[in-house]
């Protein structure tokens, strides 16, 4: 659907990163913006530099994590906002880099708790008004990570919560051909982007572990990293025209393209051998 000045979008992991970097475009283009973090401090700071700026914004203290904590945002927000035209589950965090047999089960369950239950959190609490409505924008951000092997190397648990983002947005869409057709769904598939996701166990709970400080690493893997601004803009730009796949850093579409292609090709010719 396209958006206008006055629609309202709700984002998930708002006060940083990729969240922020939306917020701010989301004001920019004339959007009512609902924020949602865990990290209360910098949504504050951040929601001030959006109201000074002219936006209109409602925001809330929130642990995707936590089925209730969603369910009061979205109560919060309908009632301040109305009933959101775009939602952006986009909350996720990664563990610590390790192969999959030295990962903490702590680590796996913080994982799937964010970046996978946390998505399905966010939609279940607003997709009941969306539906009763007709319309609206369903998305979920994923990784390049959820489409292609390698691209997370170490990060096998964040790897794995990616590819089911993918998993449930299409499966998701066909449930909502049957009840509201003009409900659009959309999986963000970023690359590299300039955010603190390195550091998200800043904010982990004592229940997973506890909060921790990774140092920063001193060589970044990919020094071509999107500014998170550029990202939102080109994020934006393709929800408006409708896409749904969006994978904003144009330079890891052929390998992951080619990765698929493989698959395809590897299906087809255990079919052709089986049947020798």
């Amino acid at each position: 659907m396209q958006l206008s000045p006055g629609s309202v979008v709700v984002i998930t992991g708002a006060a940083s990163g990729i969240g922020e970097g939306l917020a701010r475009e989301c004001v920019h283009r004339g959007y009512s913006a609902a924020l949602a973090d865990i990290e209360g401090p910098a949504l504050q700071e951040l929601t001030a530099d959006l109201v000074a700026d002219g936006g209109t914004v409602a925001s809330s203290v929130v642990d995707v994590a936590d089925p209730m904590s969603v369910f009061n945002f979205a109560e919060t927000v309908h009632d301040e906002l109305g009933i959101p035209d775009l939602v952006i589950g986009n909350a996720g965090v990664i563990s610590p880099q390790a192969p999959l047999w030295e990962q903490r089960p702590e680590d796996w369950e913080w994982l799937w708790r964010v970046n996978l239950f946390g998505v399905v959190n966010t939609w279940t609490a607003f997709l009941p008004a969306m539906i009763e409505r007709g319309t609206g924008h369903i998305v979920a951000t994923s990784s390049i990570a959820g489409l292609a092997p390698g691209q997370s190397s170490g990060n096998t648990p964040y790897a794995a919560t990616k590819y089911g983002i993918v998993s449930l947005a299409d499966n998701l869409r066909i449930e909502l051909e049957e009840v509201a057709p003009d409900i659009e769904v959309t999986v963000l598939l970023p690359g590299p982007v300039k955010s603190r996701i390195r550091q998200a166990a800043r904010n982990r709970p004592e229940v997973f572990g506890g909060p921790d400080t990774p140092p920063v690493p001193t060589i970044d893997s990919f020094p071509n990293r999107l500014e998170a601004n550029e990202f939102a803009a080109r994020v934006f730009d393709g929800l408006n025209r409708g896409e749904r796949y969006l994978l904003p850093n144009e330079e890891f579409i052929e390998p992951i393209a080619n990765h698929l292609d493989e698959i395809a090709s590897l299906l087809r010719r255990s079919q052709i051998e089986g049947s020798e």
